[in-house]
């Protein structure tokens, strides 16, 4: 009895987390009228919904597809190798006397859209409005501090005995940072990766706030389908379906170093 209810627990929470997600697929996939007349079954299945978002002229889903995977990728990148060697520092120097990691990551408290209209107003100056690397610089000011937090935590857990051994056999602090600690903290590079990735490619107040036509994200075609005359319900699922797969490949890809024991490898070793 204790074996069905976990069991039987278990799938009830996989449906309460992912019936939403199949609902989508499944919607998208069904014409306009089945939606609106609430049918379920007995209506035929057919791409439309996919061919009007890619292929309609009006809706530029294509484009904001491809800035939305080049403004992520090309943030994460560069938080990741900005915050690793300032999280070094922050937790082998104590740079800043152990307040100055508090100062990075208060910018996380403050609500983004207090910064809307400063922003908006440098980068029009800067010639950077609607373009791809003023919408980058952007996530990289709110999305280096978390990393940097999340890293240094990471680091901080090696124990300091396997970098001193390293530098009494004549190895640099550079060579230490790429070869001891680089390897050791590739699980918390996943994990900062993932956040990155992640708030960026699903952050719409920026990029509806500072784009217009060239450098739109995803999400801000998505809300073109939601109209004064309509809501095409069937357009939002496929665009929403989308827009899920970049997340879901970039997890499957890293996956494994957020449950290796690296750490407690090298310890045993």
């Amino acid at each position: 009895m204790k074996r069905v209810a976990i069991v039987v627990s278990i799938m009830i929470i996989l449906i309460f987390f992912f019936g939403p997600i199949v609902f989508v697929i499944w919607t998208s996939f069904r014409d306009y009228g089945a939606i609106l007349a609430g049918m379920f079954f007995g209506f035929h299945y057919s791409l439309d919904n996919y061919m009007n978002v890619f292929f309609n002229p009006g809706y530029h889903f294509t484009l904001g597809l491809i800035n939305s995977l080049i403004v992520s990728l090309a943030t994460t990148l560069i938080v990741i190798a900005v915050s690793f060697p300032t999280a070094y520092s922050l937790a082998r120097f104590r740079t800043g006397g152990g307040t100055l990691s508090s100062y990075i990551l208060s910018i996380r408290f403050l609500p983004p859209i207090i910064f809307a209209v400063p922003l908006f107003v440098l980068l029009n100056m800067a010639n950077l409005n609607d373009t791809i690397l003023g919408l980058t610089i952007v996530y990289l000011a709110f999305n280096i501090p978390l990393a940097v937090f999340v890293l240094r935590s990471f680091i901080m857990e090696i124990p300091v005995d396997i970098e001193e051994a390293a530098i009494v056999d004549g190895c640099s602090r550079l060579q230490v940072m790429r070869h001891i600690t680089l390897p050791l903290t590739k699980a918390g590079i996943a994990a900062a990766g993932i956040l990155t990735f992640i708030m960026v490619w699903a952050e719409y107040l920026f990029a509806l706030l500072l784009t217009l036509k060239d450098a739109v994200t995803i999400n801000v075609v998505a809300s073109q389908f939601v109209t004064q005359h309509s809501i095409r319900y069937g357009e939002i699922a496929a665009a929403v379906t989308v827009g899920m797969l970049p997340t879901v490949v970039f997890l499957l890809l890293i996956q494994n170093y957020l449950v290796k024991g690296l750490t407690l490898g090298a310890v045993r070793g």
